[in-house]
């Protein structure tokens, strides 16, 4: 049995945000600050995702969960459209998070789709 936490909407929202502020964080932990390209779409996707969660953190309405489903896309594609690919530690940076985002958006939705039973114990 998967513990309800593990079940709740406001949960996933707080992991979105968490990655919203390793996005935006990450230029200048990681060193690719002087990377303008990714630079600036690794700050705009994280406004951008960051909104997104805590939007959703007040009322959740499923279409957000395709949104943040878009963006971490978006991310994993960003290296290769943007032109930063060369930029390892940006790009791999824009890979992980836009797979973690993936991921969990799809369990948002999925818990969307899904929600908890209360047990009649």
């Amino acid at each position: 049995m998967v513990p309800v936490i593990f079940q709740s909407k406001r949960f996933q929202d707080v992991i979105l945000l968490l990655l919203a502020i390793a996005l935006f964080a990450s230029p200048w932990v990681l060193g690719f600050a002087d990377n303008e390209m990714a630079k600036w779409d690794a700050g705009v996707v994280a406004v951008i995702l960051a909104y997104m969660a805590a939007a959703s953190l007040s009322e959740t309405r499923q279409w957000e969960e395709w949104v943040t489903l878009v963006l971490g896309a978006w991310l994993i594609a960003a290296p290769w459209v943007l032109r930063f690919i060369s930029d390892i530690p940006a790009t791999r940076l824009h890979w992980g998070i836009g797979a973690l985002t993936i991921i969990v958006s799809l369990w948002a939705e999925w818990t969307y789709r899904h929600p908890p039973r209360l047990s009649a114990h």
